[in-house]
This record gives C-alpha cells, structure tokens and sequence, in this order.
C-alpha cells in the first residue's frame, strides 16, 4: 500500500528556525532524515510512520528519537468526531494584531530528505500544503524563522502571545479564519510531542512553531522549539 509521506513531523525539527548573528544561515540548519514506513495494518487503520534522523559520523540539527506518529486524515473514531464538519481554507496571510505580523503565507511541499521546506524569506510563514488545512478539524501547523544574521525575524516576538489573543488566517479570497491562542509551549527540539502538534483533532487547531533556547552551535540549531497551540475561534463558541 503506497502512503503519503508524513506531513508535520519534519516541520518541527526544523527548517523554520532562524540562526544567531554569528552562527549558520538557516539553509544550513536543514539535516538529512529519512522517513520509514514502520508499519500498515490495513485500509481501515492509521497508516504510522517511523522516522529516524541519520547518525553517521554528525549531529543533526533535526536529530530526534525515533518515534511513531499517524498520518491518515480521513478514517477516525465516531467519538472523536463532532456533530459537524469545518471546513477548511488555503492560507494567504496571517495576522497577529497583539504582536503588529502581518505577514504572507507559502505553501511549501518536501525536500528531498524528506524534511518540510522553509519559508523562502525571514518575513514569511511556511505551511505544508499536504497538511490540514486551517479551520478543518485537525492540527494545521504554521512554521516562521525566529532570527537571522541580519536580526528578528517573524516569529521573532512568538513567544510573547498570551491565552486569549487571536490569530487571523485568510485566503486568496479574503475569506478568514479566526484562532485564539490557548497555550504555549517549549519543548526541548528531541522531545517535542509531535502526535500533539501534528495529529488530528476534534477541533481545528492552528499550531505556531518556531525556534527558542539557546543556539547551539555543534547541532546548528536552537535547543528548543516554541509551539503556540491556538483553537478556532468558532469552536469555543460551539462548546
């Protein structure tokens, strides 16, 4: 049975990362990892993934235990599922007033080691477009450089956003979608949980990552990672 790559796992680890003024460019904190199909019981079951960071003679900046995560979008327990179905958009922009970003999204597909693309500026947003998409039940993840040589970068004051402050999301169309930050989250970069962050959800989540911690210069990355976990807005006002 053919699967479709992981989606979200690559995204963490991360190529959305910035770099300090004095260490490597972004580009370079990409490290090869190879996705393994670990296991597929049958058409009605989550397909799983095992993905394992090489270990040959470096440390990768992207270097993580090797761990188990589902992928399939469309076969779910009727427990989990709510009474209705949202729909999803294709992400344009996104804006968060209570930081002053207003800031173009990209779709992004996959490198060749597997690994998600970056975004193409320090001032733009990434988003997997073999992922959910924003507003449809699931976890939609957005990813955004944190610094670079030349200072901040977009997701530079990430980590500022409180419970209750709001993240718009619109499309080509101007059609939008509103999310409300819940929680944030550091997590060590080999540590984070990715079936939280990328699996699916009863409720449409939009999940923020970005770098944080401090910059190690052998591993070419930061030490943590920074997750904003936010809901739609619609799906507080429904439960």
């Amino acid at each position: 049975m053919t699967m479709k790559k992981c989606i979200g796992l690559i995204v963490l680890l991360l190529v959305s990362c910035g770099t300090n003024e004095t260490e490597e460019t972004s580009e370079q904190m990409i490290n090869d990892s190879t996705d393994t199909v670990s296991s597929v019981q049958n058409d009605e079951s989550l397909d799983e993934v095992e993905v394992e960071a090489e270990e040959e003679g470096q440390e990768t900046a992207s270097s993580v235990p090797a761990l188990k995560i589902p992928t399939d979008k469309t076969k779910r327990d009727e427990s989990q599922v709510m009474s209705y179905v949202r729909e999803g958009i294709e992400p344009n922009n996104i804006e968060i007033p209570t930081l002053g970003i207003d800031a173009p999204i990209e779709d992004v597909g996959l490198l060749d080691s597997g690994q998600m693309d970056e975004p193409s500026t320090m001032d733009g947003v990434a988003w997997y477009e073999g992922g959910y998409l924003p507003g449809e039940q699931g976890s939609s993840v957005l990813a955004g450089h944190v610094d670079s040589k030349t200072g901040p970068a977009v997701f530079y004051q990430l980590e500022e956003l409180t419970q209750g402050d709001e993240i718009i999301v619109t499309d080509e169309q101007g059609e939008e979608k509103i999310f409300v930050v819940q929680e944030s989250k550091s997590y060590d970069r080999n540590e984070a949980p990715l079936q939280k962050i990328f699996g699916y959800s009863y409720r449409s989540q939009l999940n923020l990552i970005t770098c944080t911690g401090e910059f190690n210069s052998k591993a070419g990355t930061h030490d943590e990672r920074l997750v904003v976990y936010t809901v739609l807005k619609d799906d507080l006002s429904d439960s």
